[in-house]
């Protein structure tokens, strides 16, 4: 009967760590939905040229430095990550997608991988809700197991 009680409690404590890590997971991708589903509805695709390209840490890695128009008539500078490589030249044109409003938010790509990563922003959140609610569950019928249990 001990065995029983042990993986009971067991089983509540996972429950709720899969609970708080799927809460957390919600609450991240759901920001991020909120910011490329703005990005969707309003975004503005433009070429932005690539300035600069400066590899660190390791040699596949380089910093990149995209320049892209704004609306007022200004340029704009973006920092990314890249893997480096030959499909990256200086002084190529690259799509990339900003919010008029806020030139920090942008995302690489055309307005088709916007509305892709919105599609899969949506299915994440559907997905960690599905994991926070079934670990509920879960975690409420081990501790009714243990209540119940003598």
């Amino acid at each position: 009967m001990t065995l029983v009680i042990a993986v009971l409690v067991l089983f509540v404590v996972a429950s709720a760590a899969v609970c708080i890590f799927g809460l957390m997971l919600m609450s991240g991708e759901g920001s991020e939905l909120k910011r490329v589903t703005k990005l969707a509805e309003s975004g503005i695709e433009v070429e932005a040229k690539l300035v600069s390209l400066v590899p660190f840490g390791n040699r596949r890695y380089a910093s990149a430095t995209y320049e892209f128009p704004t609306p007022d008539g200004g340029t704009a500078r973006h920092n990314k990550g890249e893997t480096f490589g030959p499909a990256l030249v200086v002084g190529d044109p690259y799509p990339l997608v900003h919010d008029p409003e806020n030139a920090k938010s942008v995302h690489m790509g055309t307005m088709a991988t916007v509305r892709r990563e919105v599609r899969f922003r949506r299915s994440s959140v559907r997905g960690a809700k599905r994991t926070a609610l079934v670990s509920f569950a879960a975690g409420v019928l081990a501790t009714v197991g243990l209540i119940v249990s003598p």
